[in-house]
């Protein structure tokens, strides 16, 4: 019992103490970063205060969103591949292209290494309560960590195919995961359902539960050139496929609905706002594809990010309200 009790304890000042690197770049100091960087996620803090954009610079950005200046910025060692703020606290964390995932602490801004990722991970999220947080990496593994960054468990396949976006329910501990095919798993480790989501062969890139919990949409990449469309789906949990939703020439790189579950938005070759229903309701046209895509909690703005380096904000009609300049 005193061994567990030294050891939780060490564990928080590591949390609190370590910096694994990363050094800071104050908004007052030059950014080495040129325009066509490609950014590949953005996420808005769940008190809507701050909206942070990551992508191939291996910069963390992190904006004010009362001015959208940039308040503050770390440059990492690899490639942002995905970013999500915790659903209370102002804890970032970063997926990376190889070892470096890790969990920044905003208001410290200290750093903790999530250690066993040898080869990088894709996607990232915070469960429902932000107790727990999932990777999904580059060798085909689910990792499970506590919110100092113990592992607590990995969750293996039959192969290691990359995976590419994670997704947990609402209000359960079960984990949506999206690859070469669709995976619905609980903490345990146990794969509650595998599904095949069409017959060609083409990455699920995006995968989110709606709000309610009733059921999840996906993202794929689609082979437009070769006659494969990019679609979204609608998923229930055991499987049945509900909705297919077309529109894009492009792949669909994000999905994310609003709090209220009321409005899907998804970024390929523009930003679509679509209903629970699958209408499409409004298109934001965009000249460079776009990857990065998250709401506001109030669900009245959206913060995108492009392949060419654009951050961008829209309302909810999907019209172009103002861009982020440095």
């Amino acid at each position: 019992m005193v061994k567990s009790l030294t050891l939780s304890l060490l564990v928080s000042l590591l949390f609190l103490q370590s910096s694994c690197g990363q050094s800071t770049v104050t908004k007052n100091k030059p950014i080495n970063r040129g325009a066509e960087t490609l950014l590949w996620t953005a996420d808005w803090s769940a008190d809507d205060k701050r909206i942070a954009v990551g992508g191939d610079d291996s910069l963390i950005k992190i904006y004010d969103c009362k001015n959208l200046k940039l308040h503050k910025a770390y440059q990492l060692k690899s490639m942002i591949r995905q970013v999500s703020w915790h659903p209370t606290k102002n804890y970032l964390a970063i997926a990376t292209n190889d070892d470096e995932v890790c969990i920044l602490n905003a208001e410290t801004e200290k750093f903790i290494k999530l250690k066993g990722i040898t080869n990088g991970a894709r996607a990232i999220d915070w469960n429902f309560n932000g107790q727990i947080l999932a990777t999904a990496d580059n060798d085909g593994l689910v990792k499970i960590w506590d919110s100092t960054g113990n592992l607590l468990r990995t969750i293996k396949k039959e192969d290691n195919n990359s995976y590419f976006s994670i997704s947990w329910h609402p209000s359960k501990n079960i984990i949506a995961v999206s690859g070469d095919d669709i995976r619905i798993m609980d903490t345990l480790g146990v794969t509650l359902k595998v599904i095949k989501h069409r017959m060609e062969n083409t990455g699920i890139l995006t995968i989110c539960w709606h709000p309610s919990g009733d059921f999840f949409a996906t993202g794929d990449y689609g082979h437009d050139k070769e006659g494969i469309k990019s679609i979204i789906q609608f998923w229930k949990p055991d499987g049945t496929l509900t909705k297919t939703l077309y529109g894009s020439k492009a792949e669909y790189r994000n999905i994310r609905w609003n709090k209220s579950g009321t409005l899907l938005a998804s970024a390929s070759d523009a930003l679509r706002i679509w209903n629970a229903d699958g209408k499409l309701l409004c298109t934001g046209k965009s000249k460079d594809l776009l990857w990065g895509l998250d709401w506001n909690s109030k669900s009245e703005k959206i913060i995108t990010s492009s392949i060419t380096g654009k951050i961008k904000i829209w309302n909810a009609n999907a019209n172009l309200i103002t861009d982020i300049t440095e």
